[in-house]
């Protein structure tokens, strides 16, 4: 598959900001994952252990919490007493496990206490399956946990981006309003099939 700078490059012409797209592509992936469903990730989520010491989530979405293949159930943190209280309606049993967020962190509670369970989730930006942030250099065989069928709304989205990017120099630092009018209409077949992508997708 063709770097994403090259398919950028194809929707925009010549363009070799290589910082401007790197940004845009994270920005355009990091806003999918956002949008799309959680439902619609769960095909494409990293399964991960937490222990009763919990599980740090920054820079994670989380799909689904899970102790003993049990979906738990989540819970603000100002009702875990409630949660561990076994005269409360709201205890959490290991048939019926509740989980909470505390300082980027995530916890399962069963019967009384923090326990073990299993996390299911995607990376928040868009990254390579060793961690690593995309690049332009990349290509949609390069990313991991992230939506196959998004690729092309990506690109468009980056695509978009940059070329925001341009045309703010066009009009500002060129002062050149022809060539900027000719970008913007640009820019709105662009954003038109951004937006139809995206409701196909969502659909």
């Amino acid at each position: 598959m063709a770097a994403f700078s090259v398919q950028i490059g194809d929707l925009l012409g010549t363009f070799d900001d290589t910082q401007m797209m790197t940004d845009a592509l994270i920005a355009s992936g990091t806003e999918i994952i956002k949008l799309t469903p959680n439902e619609k990730l769960l095909k494409i989520a990293k399964e991960s252990d937490i222990t009763s010491s919990g599980l740090a989530v920054s820079g994670e979405k989380v799909l689904e919490v899970y102790k003993s293949n049990l979906v738990a159930r989540e819970i603000p943190l100002a009702q875990l007493a409630k949660t561990k209280d076994s005269g409360s309606i709201y205890y959490a049993t290991a048939n019926d496990p509740a989980f909470y967020f505390k300082n980027e962190k995530v916890y399962i509670v069963a019967d009384g206490s923090e326990t073990s369970g299993t996390l299911l989730h995607v990376p928040s930006v868009p990254q390579k399956s060793d961690g690593t942030i995309i690049l332009h250099s990349h290509a949609e065989s390069d990313i991991a946990n992230f939506p196959i069928e998004a690729d092309k709304l990506m690109v468009l989205g980056a695509a978009i981006r940059c070329l925001k990017g341009i045309i703010g120099t066009q009009i500002v630092t060129d002062e050149d309003t022809e060539l900027g009018q000719g970008s913007l209409a640009q820019l709105q077949l662009l954003e038109a099939s951004y937006d139809k992508e995206l409701q196909k997708y969502l659909a």
